[in-house]
């Protein structure tokens, strides 16, 4: 069996030198094995004895670099559990205390939503108990200022037939049309025989808060005449003459609803209109309408040009009279341009 048997560069290398030899990195294993055998020191049981020892030592060192390898290996993957385990930690730390922080806040949210829960009752119930004292006050004022016409009123013809907050819901101008409300109004309370000089008392019942306010707060000749107080609410909420031309020319016949009433608001929203221009001839309304007929037939860019004051022009002889004016001044305007501006018009 050779010496050199499981023997590796390195290992030949230090025999090598061992025996006196000079060898670097540069000679190759066979030329370390040649040098070996020809060196003067050589002697084969001496050279396998040391060639064994320099294998064992080898080895030796090579297992106690593969167990610190190991350990190093170990001791690397401890720590890195440990910090995984330590992030874990952190993590589950700070969800719980980002549950417990959303835990707080909708217990909070809860406290506060109850508490504007009960604030807005306790408002609703301080604006009722208001609203209440006003519709007695003005009652009271309608009953005292109607007493002596009344005296023979029979108390059955006083009292309605109906309570019409029974018969219609509370205004609410983000779903009602004011006119059409009061249309209704003032059907129901013709239907239930209310008498009229107490339909305001019954009206502020179904208005909002604030509206009644703003009623009650006017002079009680004005607070205790529903003509008045209609006045105000249409006033209110921005309903102009215009506005209820605009509704009698486009209104339509609401599903389910009967041509009777169809009619019945038409008629009204006619009245209000008229009654807004002070129609109250039938030479005043024969002018609003010949007027109205002609606005029709006026071209939008003429109409845009009257913007201002549009609306206010009733009068056929004064609006045609403007009318004529603009065309006049259009027609000398396109006359004095230059022949060649308006044969580029016409390309």
């Amino acid at each position: 069996m050779s010496i050199f048997a499981g023997a590796r560069k390195c290992d030949l290398k230090i025999l090598a030198e061992e025996l006196g030899e000079t060898v670097n990195n540069s000679h190759k294993l066979k030329n370390l094995k040649k040098i070996i055998l020809a060196s003067k020191e050589y002697d084969e049981e001496t050279a396998k004895e040391w060639m064994n020892t320099i294998i064992n030592e080898r080895k030796e060192r090579e297992e106690i670099a593969e167990r610190r390898r190991q350990d190093e290996i170990q001791i690397a993957e401890q720590k890195r559990q440990e910090e995984i385990e330590l992030r874990k930690l952190k993590y589950e730390e700070r969800m719980r205390k980002e549950e417990q922080e959303i835990a707080e806040r909708r217990r909070q949210e809860e406290i506060e939503l109850r508490k504007q829960e009960y604030e807005e009752r306790k408002r609703k119930d301080e604006m009722e108990f208001e609203l209440q004292k006003i519709r007695l006050g003005t009652e009271g004022r309608s009953l005292n200022s109607n007493s002596v016409s009344n005296q023979n009123v029979n108390s059955t013809q006083i009292k309605p037939k109906l309570e019409i907050h029974h018969l219609m819901q509370k205004f609410n101008s983000d779903e009602n049309d004011i006119s059409l409300y009061l249309i209704m109004f003032e059907r129901l309370a013709k239907q239930a025989e209310i008498l009229e000089n107490t339909w305001v008392t019954h009206l502020l019942g179904l208005l909002p808060y604030d509206v009644a306010q703003l009623i009650a707060r006017e002079p009680d000749e004005i607070a205790n005449d529903y003509s008045e107080v209609k006045k105000i609410l249409l006033k209110r909420y921005k309903l102009t003459p215009e506005k209820f031309r605009q509704k009698f020319f486009m209104h339509n016949k609401n599903l389910g609803s009967t041509w009777k009433n169809f009619a019945y608001e038409l008629r009204s929203f006619f009245n209000e209109w008229v009654n807004g221009v002070k129609a109250d001839s039938f030479e005043k309304l024969s002018d609003l309408i010949i007027t109205d007929q002609i606005k029709r037939k006026v071209s939008q860019e003429v109409k845009d040009h009257f913007i201002d004051y549009w609306s206010k022009l009733n009068s056929p002889d004064d609006l045609v009279e403007k009318l004529d004016d603009s065309d006049t001044l259009r027609s000398t305007f396109r006359s004095k341009q230059p022949r060649t501006l308006r044969q580029a018009e016409l390309l």
